[in-house]
């Protein structure tokens, strides 16, 4: 059965995306059977991995699977061996009125899901930057939740908001729901408030697990301009060694 797994952080520009595309490449060249699951309106992770094919999924995506449009199997696209992803697409925000009027609203995402969870490892959830019904499902569908942050005072502010979010829904919906770890994202070792920032981090929140350091890499960003996983443009870059360790981290604690 599947380790579900949400990567979220409710403020933006934090690298959920990237994190999720690079860890589900890591996981899959580990020889794991990965689904990458993208409920973001924004469909960065989408168009990452299937560029403008993401138009031909308007009747068959996490929207329309939600909302019982279609079935997980004529949603489900390959990416290549082991990875998997369900698109999201441009009609995903219209589906959120839908889903907000629906009975159980709170758990069409793991419903959805639940009949394919056996053919998987890992699912990795790509969410929007906001808290509203789509991370709700998520995080109510989920095992895990992996949180990416930027060591600045926003970026932490937004991981704790993130903890309030997850005590409400292990109350609500979820009693189960872990932090997997939190993850520094665009980090730089050459300067002294990074480190001050991580060592603060580590002090002020002793019980959170703090996973491998994401560093700020050119290699990364030109990978994502060219819509390529950075074990595709660079498997030799101190990104892709440090994803690599990424994802033994999370295999280790899933699977102890």
């Amino acid at each position: 059965m599947a380790a579900v797994i949400s990567i979220a952080n409710q403020k933006g520009g934090v690298g959920k995306t990237t994190l999720t595309m690079n860890l589900g490449f890591a996981l899959a060249d580990m020889g794991k059977r990965v689904l990458l699951v993208d409920i973001d309106p924004q469909f960065n992770l989408t168009f990452g991995l299937i560029g403008m094919r993401v138009l031909n999924h308007a009747d068959r995506n996490v929207g329309t699977l939600m909302t019982r449009e279609s079935e997980i199997d004529e949603s489900l696209v390959r990416v290549r061996k082991n990875l998997d992803l369900i698109p999201s697409h441009l009609n995903l925000s219209a589906k959120e009125i839908e889903i907000i009027n629906t009975y159980n609203r709170e758990r069409r995402l793991e419903k959805a899901l639940l009949p394919i969870l056996p053919d998987y490892d890992y699912v990795l959830i790509d969410n929007p930057p906001s808290m509203g019904i789509f991370l709700v499902n998520s995080l109510t569908a989920s095992d895990y939740v992996l949180i990416p942050l930027e060591l600045s005072y926003f970026g932490v502010i937004g991981m704790q908001l993130m903890f309030n979010l997850m005590r409400m829904i292990r109350e609500e919906t979820n009693e189960n729901l872990k932090l997997l770890g939190l993850v520094p994202n665009k980090f730089t070792k050459q300067t002294k408030v990074p480190k001050l920032r991580l060592k603060e981090l580590k002090e002020t929140y002793p019980d959170a697990p703090i996973l491998t350091t994401i560093p700020r890499a050119i290699a990364l960003e030109k990978a994502q301009s060219e819509g390529k996983s950075i074990f595709e443009f660079d498997g030799k870059s101190r990104a892709a060694k440090a994803f690599l360790k990424l994802a033994k981290e999370v295999v280790e604690v899933v699977e102890g």
